[in-house]
């Protein structure tokens, strides 16, 4: 199995902004990682698509072109909500881009491939109707049900994609960028025994720790700074081999 992973594009119709964003740069930055995904067998795209601003044009109208762009590739591709696509409601946004659900599974020949949504700030109110609070996003109760579901009902190993990470280097820490409640989500990575590897965003600069013998990769913001950062993974049965550009590093895991 083999993709293209990009994040945290926030496509806007802003030069710079902060943290040495490059907003209007993201659409030709998506462009050109494209080109290395020739044999991929898909695209994944894990959130922060677009970002509203007052100065830019709608944030639906950028949506758009990102999904252009992405239709344009000829691959299947897959969409996670980020926290900045909460500007618009969330079944809005998954509708725009053909998703099953704000959480969803699929299937390849070696590997179950699991999104989780873990954009929101209340467990009791999954669907927000304003762009939500970057730092306090959990996984709420309906989902970590269905997660156990497809867990124990999968025959192959699994992969997760979520936006929000659950650890950076180290897993005990109170980093603001974590997903609040993340301890009891890993405990059931571990129990299932078939989770091999968790990728996530929004930690700009990128980063990689193992935990309960599962890989934890968060990848680097595509928009930020002057390299255009993506990956290209290659899952085979004994190893995961993630070749990164820009500012996300290589690793055989």
């Amino acid at each position: 199995m083999k993709f293209l992973a990009v994040t945290d594009l926030h496509y806007a119709d802003k030069a710079l902004g902060e943290g040495d964003r490059h907003h209007s740069q993201s659409l030709e930055r998506l462009k050109e990682a494209l080109k290395y995904c020739d044999d991929c067998d898909f695209i994944i795209n894990l959130g922060d698509t677009a970002d509203s601003f007052s100065e830019s044009r709608d944030q639906r109208t950028l949506l758009s072109e990102v999904k252009a762009v992405l239709d344009a590739s000829g691959k299947p591709y897959y969409n996670i909500i980020g926290n900045h696509d909460t500007s618009i409601v969330k079944t809005e946004f998954y509708t725009l881009f053909n998703m099953k659900n704000r959480y969803y599974a699929f299937d390849t020949t070696e590997y179950r491939i699991i999104v989780l949504d873990a954009c929101l700030n209340d467990v009791n109110d999954p669907i927000p109707k304003e762009e939500i609070i970057w730092d306090d996003c959990y996984i709420d109760g309906e989902q970590k049900n269905w997660l156990v579901t497809q867990l124990r009902d999968s025959d192959k190993k699994v992969i997760v994609f979520t936006h929000v990470p659950f650890m950076l280097s180290e897993r005990e820490t109170d980093d603001p960028h974590l997903i609040k409640n993340r301890d009891e989500i890993m405990d059931v990575f571990e129990k299932s025994g078939k989770v091999s590897a968790v990728f996530s965003g929004h930690y700009h600069s990128g980063t990689y720790g193992k935990s309960g013998g599962i890989h934890y990769v968060t990848f680097a913001s595509m928009c930020v700074g002057d390299k255009n950062s993506f990956a290209v993974v290659e899952a085979g049965e004994n190893s995961i081999v993630i070749n990164g550009f820009g500012n996300i590093p290589s690793y055989t895991l």
